[in-house]
């Protein structure tokens, strides 16, 4: 056989290749800044550098709690229905904040003021509380001291009776 003489020589698609590479990679960037500006973008509170700066109180008022010689509890009740905070009886007079915090989402959050009766206990219904983890947060005053506390629960799904 002999080779065509006539037939014009064969180009590389070389660069097409490369441009076909190169525009797929700048369509997939664009395609995931574009996914990535439509997602929601939580901080953990949108005032967190101000929080940060103060919390040196925040130690502070954690010291004190831990000097308590009896100490504060907050548990969930045996049928998952009442959350139960306990002071010391002597902080009877004690006035602050419990905050539900919910770490999946912000928009679950829940402030309720404290109030503990004679005892120093409160009760808080959970039936405005979904089911899943929370962080239950004490600032309380007594005494013209301030205190601090923190625990976890998980609230199970309650069922319908």
């Amino acid at each position: 056989m002999t080779a065509d003489k006539s037939a014009p020589p064969r180009k590389s698609m070389w660069g097409w290749g490369i441009a076909i590479v190169y525009g797929l990679f700048a369509l997939g960037t664009l395609g995931v800044v574009a996914f990535t500006m439509t997602q929601k973008i939580e901080l953990v509170s949108p005032d967190y550098y101000a929080k940060e700066v103060a919390y040196e109180r925040q130690i502070e008022r954690i010291r004190q709690a831990d000097a308590i010689e009896q100490q504060v509890a907050c548990e969930l009740s045996r049928d998952g229905r009442i959350i139960e905070v306990r002071l010391p009886a002597a902080m009877s007079d004690a006035r602050g904040t419990v905050t539900f915090y919910r770490p999946s989402s912000s928009a679950m959050d829940r402030e309720v003021p404290l109030a503990p009766d004679a005892s120093g206990v409160q009760r808080i219904p959970t039936d405005r509380l979904a089911a899943g983890f929370w962080r239950v947060r004490l600032l309380w005053k007594s005494q013209g001291r301030e205190y601090y506390r923190e625990f976890t629960l998980q609230l199970l799904r309650q069922e319908a009776k």
